[in-house]
């Protein structure tokens, strides 16, 4: 009787451990995006990629929704669409930056070729 008890007991663990990891992991998702997007510097967000930072910030308080609401697969899927969105503000970012590089060396080069000529 005992081992059934231990039995029924142990096998309710392993059925309620799913649930517990999924929630866990749309907790990571939406806290690693929130962190994702809080590390963004507004300005240079908003003049690179405003439609994909926006996007970004949307999709995390729908993950935040969804998870209130206890929709843990719909809270993954937004959370890393954030996620997401946010890695594509930052990869704008750094093509500005590396645009306005470029931008002055040519100007650097062509000044040179105006003074050897």
């Amino acid at each position: 009787m005992k081992s059934l008890l231990v039995a029924a007991l142990f096998g309710s663990a392993l059925l309620a451990a799913p649930g517990a990891s999924a929630d866990q992991k749309a907790r990571d998702n939406i806290l690693r995006a929130e962190t994702q997007i809080a590390a963004l510097n507004p300005a240079d967000a908003s003049s690179a990629s405003a439609t994909h930072y926006q996007t970004a910030q949307l999709r995390l308080t729908e993950a935040k929704t969804a998870e209130d609401k206890g929709r843990n697969q719909e809270s993954l899927w937004r959370s890393e669409e954030a996620t997401v969105s946010a890695d594509i503000v930052q990869e704008d970012i750094k093509l500005r930056g590396l645009q306005r590089t470029v931008s002055e060396i040519e100007t650097g080069i062509a000044t040179l070729r105006r003074e050897i000529n």
